[in-house]
């Protein structure tokens, strides 16, 4: 059925409670960057969605490993970062950094926080979706290559 001069169907009630439920859950996958942490020993959690690893706060799928590093690893990391071209370093401060990173094919904007600690000798990372409900295991991996880029 449709309107006199509407070029678009009206949709049965049931479909249109369907699309209106698809997208909020679509949007539910969409978040804002990470604020920067309150402590400075301890990274913001993950939500509840599998699109974030976190070495502090996360369980499940979203743990990871933090990365050990001294401080001219932290440097040579951070200098790593920032000849990257797909990552955009958005706050750098001493032993915080904040950074987008876009992917190559699809472009989603991801986030990663790093927080060393030098006392301790470890990297915490942190690197989580903007968008989606699944990472398919993408920050797990951006993990795993910050960690290669250590040399010992």
């Amino acid at each position: 059925m449709s309107i006199p001069g509407n070029a678009y169907p009206l949709l049965p009630a049931g479909v249109r409670a369907g699309l209106i439920l698809a997208a909020l859950f679509l949007l539910a996958g969409c978040s804002s960057s990470p604020r920067k942490p309150q402590s400075p020993q301890v990274l913001p959690e993950c939500g509840w969605l599998p699109n974030c690893v976190n070495s502090q706060s996360g369980r499940g799928t979203q743990a990871s490993k933090p990365i050990r590093a001294d401080a001219g690893q932290w440097q040579t990391l951070k200098a790593w970062i920032a000849l990257q071209e797909d990552w955009e370093i958005t706050m750098d401060e001493g032993n915080f950094m904040q950074t987008i990173v876009t992917t190559p094919l699809l472009k989603f904007r991801d986030d990663v926080q790093l927080l060393f600690l030098p006392d301790d000798e470890l990297i915490q990372v942190r690197s989580s979706s903007q968008l989606g409900l699944s990472d398919l295991g993408t920050n797990a991996k951006r993990v795993e290559t910050l960690r290669k880029q250590i040399k010992p």
